[in-house]
């Protein structure tokens, strides 16, 4: 008789007479995702072993792998001092979304009851309310909620959004710059409560004209207002390029010295290009092309972003009403946007 097979000749079979004995083992292994191929296991075991495999939760035994039914999101999470600066911003918000969910949970419950009262009524039970008064009830309830709902959610959303603010005006505080001048490498933050910052965006001909304008003169005024200009040379796949920045920028500015105080040039294209990215999407989706007409971002002392525009900056409006507008001279600025 023909010797059985490897996994069963451990379990008390039979061997026939003639034959030399052999010894049978039983290995465990492990199937992982490098040990399959083709379906088959790359394992190697010793003759006449049986090979009980076990595969791991996310290999299949035929070599595929199997689908991932979740795709992870990815988390945004905001740090400690980011959600103290929003509860400064608005302290009682949380109040309100507090008071405006256990308003609605309330009226829900309401609702609840009331729906039962006009089902009685409807029914012509002898202890219900007309039903007119029912109906009523019903949709007063109904209102609270969706009314207290909204209200909550409207609140939640704004402290997202206030977050978002928050932390975009982080990243740009931590983008590094490299002054004209050849004076050490500095944070944008450094400039917070001290200067003003335009960070003006674009390509070979919008940096070309705006390097052409800023003479000495006009670098002087904008020295009087604690200006700063920071210029960005954008490629055709809207990256920042270092080198071309100053490249551009020299090249067109004509003998201006005086400009070379208020200049700051990106000192690393990548965290540039990662913060701009979102900007420039959201200037093409408006249909301005930011190598042509450029993007330029103006902060304000505090750090808070005045306004976002295109085109080259009108630097005589700029001057006469930047006291006005970033709030030096009547108090709190205006909320524009």
């Amino acid at each position: 008789r023909a010797p059985l097979h490897a996994a069963r000749a451990g379990v008390g079979s039979r061997t026939p007479r003639g034959t030399p004995p052999t010894t049978t083992t039983t290995t465990w292994c492990t199937v992982s995702r490098r040990d399959v191929v083709g379906g088959l296991s790359t394992t190697t075991t010793p003759r006449g072993a049986a090979v009980l495999c076990r595969a791991t939760k996310d290999d299949d035994v035929s070599g595929a792998r199997r689908p991932q039914t979740e795709q992870q999101q990815p988390v945004v999470e905001y740090t400690t001092k980011q959600r103290l600066r929003e509860e400064i911003d608005s302290p009682f918000r949380k109040v309100r979304v507090v008071f405006f969910g256990f308003s609605a949970a309330s009226a829900l419950v309401a609702l609840y009851f009331s729906l039962l009262t006009a089902g009685k009524a409807f029914a012509g039970w002898a202890d219900a309310p007309p039903t007119s008064v029912a109906l009523t009830d019903v949709a007063v309830n109904a209102a609270g909620v969706a009314v207290c709902s909204f209200l909550a959610y409207r609140d939640v959303k704004a402290g997202e959004a206030n977050l978002a603010r928050i932390a975009r005006g982080g990243a740009l505080a931590a983008l590094q710059v490299r002054p004209a001048d050849g004076r050490a490498q500095r944070p944008v933050g450094s400039f917070r409560n001290a200067k003003r910052v335009v960070v003006a965006a674009g390509g070979r001909d919008f940096l070309e004209t705006l390097a052409a304008s800023l003479t000495d003169t006009l670098a002087e005024a904008l020295d009087r207002v604690n200006v700063v200009v920071i210029p960005v040379f954008l490629d055709d796949d809207d990256r920042c390029v270092v080198d071309a920045t100053r490249e551009v920028w020299r090249g067109a500015q004509d003998g201006a010295v005086f400009s070379d105080k208020i200049v700051h040039f990106p000192a690393a294209g990548a965290p540039w290009t990662a913060y701009l990215a979102s900007e420039i999407a959201t200037a093409r989706k408006q249909r301005f092309d930011p190598q042509t007409k450029g993007l330029g971002i103006y902060v304000k002392k505090n750090g808070r972003i005045l306004r976002r525009a295109t085109g080259q900056p009108n630097w005589d409006a700029f001057i006469g009403t930047m006291e006005v507008m970033d709030g030096d001279q009547f108090g709190a600025p205006p909320k524009l946007f």
